[in-house]
Formats: C-alpha cells, structure tokens, sequence
C-alpha cells in the first residue's frame, strides 16, 4: 500500500507530503488542487510505464541515466496543458519532484522521480530523469505497489454518459475504461467471475452479476441490467430492466445519467483485485443524495478487499457513507482517510488538512469550509426568518 505522496514544485504544490490511507477522501473547494494530487499520481504511473518498456528494450543491464518524455496529455485522460504550467508560480525551477513511499518498497520506502520541464519554449511533455542503473530493481520493488501494478482501475470526472453499443477494452485485464467507455463489455465479461465475500450486498451467490445488480439495486431499486455482445463489429450492447416490471428493456439513453455514470464505478470496485488501486473522480455525479451515501459505503467496502482506493469527492453523501461504513464494520476506522484542501487568500499552495475517523464515525477535526455549508445556511436562515418576523419601526 502507498503510505504517502510527495510533491515539490508541481501547480498548486511548492512542497507537500500527503498521507495515504487504504481509502483516501480527497475533499475541498473548487481549484484547491484536489486533481493536481491524482495527476502527480498519473504521472508517477506513466513514468514506471515507460520503464517497462525502457527495461523490455535494453535488457537488465542498463547504466547510467535514462531520460524519456512523459506525455501532459492523453496518457491516463491527462490534460495537462504544456511544460510552463505545470511548475509552481512562486518557485524558480523547472524541475517537479514526485515521489510515494510504499510498504512494497525498501531503501526507505520511497521512489521518487524527477520531470524536469521546458520553461523556454512550450512542450507537450516532461522530461524524466531515471537513473537506469537500477531500472530492473527498480520495476521488481514497485511491482507490488498498487500504483504500479499491471492491473490498474481509474475513472474520471466526465464520464462517458449513455450508450446504446460500447466497444470492447484490449487492456490485459477486464477494465471498464476511464470514462466508463468499456463498461458493457466489462460487465459482460466478467458476469460470472467470483466476487470477494466482503462485496456481497445480495446473498445466496458470489457471481459478479448478481452482486453488480444488488449494489445497483441498492442505488436504483430494481434495476436490472443485460448486455449483448456483438463480436463481428466488436460492440456490446447495453439495456435496462427493472425487476418486476413486464415493459420491454430499455436503452441507457432512455434511463438519465445517473446509471451510465455509476455503473463503471461499482463495476471497477468489484472488478479490482487486493494489491491493486482504484482511483474514482466525483463518483456522486448525477445521483441523489441517498444514492451517494450507498456509492461512499460500497467504496469503503472495495478498501476493505486489500483494494486501495482514491476518491475525489464534491459530496458530503459521500463523505458520511464512508463513515457509516466505518460504524458498522464495513471498513476498519483506522484504514479511511480525509484530506481536506483549503485555498488561502495571498497564498498559491492550498492548507492540506488529513483527518481521520474513530469508531463512532467522529472526525479528529472539522475545519472551516469542510461540508459545513448546510448548517451554515440553516443558521442565515434562521437569522433572515427572525430578521422577517420582526416588526420594523
């Protein structure tokens, strides 16, 4: 499991350590740097990407340094602009530090990589600078870190919204995409795979299928979903049911987002196996509030597989399914983590807050800012109904 991100000089971040948990709840206002901590991770990931290949090409006895390009876009949904952005404002140096300390990895548990970027002239990548000598030892350490494991389970904020036919993932494991784009056939696939006990939401069976619907149930009642594959044109079709109902299936586009836009998550959470990570970005889109606390208590559950889960969140749905989860055994307290983000006026860097959460569901602290609107709008409203009942003179 990674313990920690380091990050020096990349956006918001002049210099910050992150601590990581079993499940980590990135949470904060808008543009605090809640996506830059998930693109420092991505860009982690691509570089050990690129020293696969580095290692398959010239053979276990590299020396020296390698330096290769690291795309800011495409790669893993990045949109990174170009190289003059991507460094901290108020520091004077190209070079981005990044780095994770991991159980996986000894010398200090940490790998670090440096990016240096080109601040004359734009590029459209960085520059890593890997000391190659211990590339082949380097790749056997990190092989057991979730970041860096082959099978890896990432899904962005905008999502693939609804389809009538998918196309078929060539990734080496059943992926549902990173914008959700390969969910039929993952589903499809994997319909009669085992799922971890610890998942199962409907009892009497361990098949993926049945346990994707009773977690869908659970956010949409008597959902029901058929796929069919079309190998000639390499296409899955997708439709909806609804469990006791005799009207014909549905098509997604018939059924709103929200389905098109959860599905991936909970399928990526049963798919995902102990060793691996899932980074999930705004997974209570287009649900109701009921449905994102469901969505929070699920996750939790995919931590408590050996999964090491990553969520971006705008929710407080989210937040406090989390934390029922945590009250009722679904998630051990100690493995759940927040990270709150906050944004000061005069300062570029954003106040990291980590908190964390005890068996009763209490936070070790709440900050200003952190899901606290709605008792500070019931508060104005109070002041505006006396301020309205009140008599003027």
């Amino acid at each position: 499991m990674i313990r920690e991100l380091q990050i020096e000089n990349f956006k918001c971040f002049k210099r910050a350590t992150l601590p990581l948990s079993p499940i980590t709840i990135v949470s904060g206002g808008n543009g605090v740097g809640k996506s830059s901590i998930i693109q420092a991770l991505l860009l982690l990931r691509q570089a050990a990407d690129q020293l696969r290949v580095i290692e398959g090409l010239a053979g276990p006895a590299v020396s020296g340094r390698a330096d290769f390009p690291v795309r800011l876009n495409g790669a893993y949904r990045l949109a990174l602009g170009n190289s003059q952005v991507v460094t901290n404002s108020e520091i004077e140096s190209a070079e981005i530090v990044l780095g994770v300390r991991s159980d996986a990895l000894f010398d200090g548990g940490v790998m670090a990589e440096t990016f240096v970027a080109e601040m004359v002239s734009p590029s459209v990548t960085l520059t890593c600078r890997h000391d190659a000598k211990n590339t082949a030892a380097m790749l056997t350490r990190t092989g057991g870190s979730p970041l860096f494991a082959r099978e890896f389970h990432y899904l962005i904020a905008e999502r693939n919204g609804p389809r009538d036919l998918s196309g078929v993932s060539d990734e080496g494991f059943i992926s549902t995409g990173f914008a959700g784009e390969f969910t039929a056939d993952a589903i499809d696939r994997a319909e009669s795979l085992s799922v971890d006990e610890r998942l199962h939401i409907t009892p009497g069976s361990d098949l993926f299928k049945v346990q994707l619907e009773g977690w869908m149930r659970l956010l949409v009642p008597g959902v029901r979903v058929v796929t069919t594959r079309y190998p000639e044109i390499n296409r899955v079709r997708m439709s909806i049911e609804r469990v006791g109902v005799t009207s014909p299936s549905m098509s997604p586009t018939n059924t709103g987002f929200g389905i098109s836009y959860v599905l991936p998550v909970i399928a990526s959470g049963l798919l995902a196996r102990a060793g691996t990570m899932l980074i999930v970005e705004n997974p209570e889109a287009h649900l109701h509030p009921g449905a994102q606390s469901a969505v929070g208590q699920f996750l939790a559950g995919v931590a408590s597989t050996g999964v090491q889960v990553i969520v971006e969140t705008h929710s407080e749905n989210v937040i406090n399914g989390v934390r029922l989860a945590g009250i009722r055994g679904q998630v051990a307290p100690r493995d759940v983590k927040f990270l709150f983000l906050d944004a000061q006026e005069g300062n570029t860097e954003p106040v990291v807050s980590p908190l964390s959460v005890d068996e009763l569901g209490e936070l070790s602290a709440w900050p200003r800012g952190f899901f606290d609107q709605q008792t500070r709008d019931l508060a104005l409203l109070m002041q505006a109904r006396r301020a309205k009942r009140t008599p003027s003179h």
